[in-house]
């Protein structure tokens, strides 16, 4: 049986060309006028292929083809574009609406055989199913709900991909990308909660969004769910933050969909649980299928733009601010002070004896050391305190609002935190670490005190802590 070729066009003339060649080539032709009979035929006959024009009256090739590809009885017949249109505008949006070949009318008969053949041959065979089923009865009012249907959903899709791009390029960090896109995506996915995830060579990152107020330990379920589908080397560090109101909702993670996201330089994925599994399926995976490509260039603009701004403020081995992001944000921190005449605290801090560490057990136990120290001390401080590292062993924490009694509890956390910390090096032996403090205040100084003069009061308070038995807080308590 010779293969039906339907061909569009609103010229009689160039239908009859059309239609001598290619029967000619031993194909059975079908003719229409416009895009909107052609749209009927298509989806009644279901042709082997179709060449259509572009410019027709009712319907021009462009609503015809798409129409075509979005139906999935037709979806799988190739679409030539036949048109006398030459420019790349052209071109390109017929390739890029779903066109499986162009071509211009001042081509010659064999290419136009030879193409068809081609597109004949190299289609996708429509589903068993598609092949007994009856010819559905469809006429020009079907045709234009269709069509109708089908710029809906186009809008729709364009509406979120622009709303992605919009909120989530804005956004300040990974977290707030996540977060922005997940609230996106939550508008056109029913589903209980969203998360994505991401795995570095040293971080992972994930962020979840509760669209219901789920119970406690199913969120952090979710978590290491979502740590596990990462597959983290040991010792990753993991940075994770829950949007939404907890509650007593309980879920069934069996039914969690797991998309994986093809991140640049990172492994990934985005996680749901849908209300409804069966409506998921037959809807709304389609539609997000079209938004990963978009949700995916967000959360690598924001990961990578969070990770360069890093590299210029944070150390690289304690992940805590550099001396020069330290020193200005300190800055900072002081000229607040000064404007609303609020207190201000520093605490500088050096570990004793850690060229000891260095000497026993190697500078990589050392770097271990300090990355555990730090960590102690971030854990110690409140959110809105700034810890970095001042250079070697020595830390710097900026205290604001704080005076200089509670300043000088604070480092007396800090002090207590480290000594009861003990660090496993990979060799399987153990260091214990301690530390000395120096805390000064801005009021301790003049108006016109300078970074530089907080800075070096806070330092010589820590050099009579060393030379008093290390391990201290000074100045010691009741004294300045």
């Amino acid at each position: 049986m010779s293969s039906r070729v339907l061909v569009v066009d609103d010229s009689e003339v160039t239908r009859a060309i059309l239609a001598r060649t290619l029967r000619g080539a031993g194909f059975e032709v079908l003719e229409a006028r416009d895009g909107a009979e052609g749209a009927m035929t298509a989806l009644r006959e279901r042709p082997s292929a179709v060449v259509t024009d572009l410019e027709m009256p009712t319907m021009d090739g462009f609503p015809l083809l798409r129409l075509l590809k979005a139906d999935p009885l037709c979806a799988h017949i190739p679409v030539l574009i036949l048109t006398s249109h030459a420019e790349a505008p052209s071109r390109f949006w017929s390739l890029r609406t779903g066109a499986d070949a162009y071509l211009t009318k001042d081509h010659r008969p064999h290419e136009l055989v030879a193409t068809v053949r081609r597109l004949v041959d190299d289609a996708a065979a429509p589903r068993p199913l598609d092949a007994s089923a009856p010819a559905p009865e469809v006429g020009p009012v079907e045709v234009l709900a269709r069509v109708a249907r089908q710029l809906d959903a186009g809008l729709l899709q364009a509406t979120v991909v622009n709303t992605l791009l919009e909120q989530g390029m804005t956004a300040a960090d990974f977290h707030d990308a996540g977060r922005a896109v997940l609230e996106t995506l939550g508008e056109v996915v029913d589903a209980r909660f969203l998360a994505v995830a991401v795995a570095e060579l040293e971080t992972a990152l994930v962020e979840i969004l509760l669209q219901d107020p789920l119970a406690a330990d199913d969120v952090e379920a979710i978590r290491e769910c979502l740590i596990r589908r990462l597959h983290l080397i040991p010792g990753t560090a993991v940075e994770a933050r829950v949007g939404g109101q907890p509650g007593t909702v309980r879920v069934d993670l069996e039914r969690m969909v797991w998309i994986p996201l093809s991140l640049r330089g990172a492994a990934g994925g985005l996680a749901l649980l849908p209300r409804d599994p069966d409506e998921y399926r037959l809807a709304a995976a389609e539609r997000l299928a079209g938004l990963i490509r978009p949700l995916v260039l967000v959360l690598d603009n924001a990961r990578l733009s969070q990770r360069l701004r890093e590299m210029s403020t944070l150390d690289g081995l304690t992940r805590q601010l550099n001396h020069r992001a330290i020193y200005d944000r300190l800055t900072e921190e002081m000229e607040r002070a000064r404007r609303y005449k609020n207190p201000l605290s520093v605490i500088l801090c050096d570990l004793d004896e850690f060229k000891e560490v260095n000497d026993v057990h190697g500078h990589l136990a050392g770097d271990m050391v300090l990355r555990e120290a730090a960590g102690v001390l971030r854990s110690c401080l409140r959110s809105t305190d700034v810890l970095g590292r001042y250079g070697g062993e020595e830390f710097l924490a900026v205290l604001p609002q704080i005076d200089l009694a509670s300043a000088r509890l604070a480092a007396e956390r800090l002090r207590q935190g480290l000594e009861a910390h003990v660090v496993r090096l990979s060799s399987g032996a153990t260091v214990r670490i301690t530390c000395s403090f120096g805390v000064a205040t801005w009021d301790e100084l003049t108006s016109a005190a300078t970074v530089d003069l907080l800075v070096s009061l806070a330092d010589r308070r820590l050099y009579d802590a060393k030379a008093t038995g290390r391990n201290c807080v000074r100045p010691a308590e009741g004294k300045a």
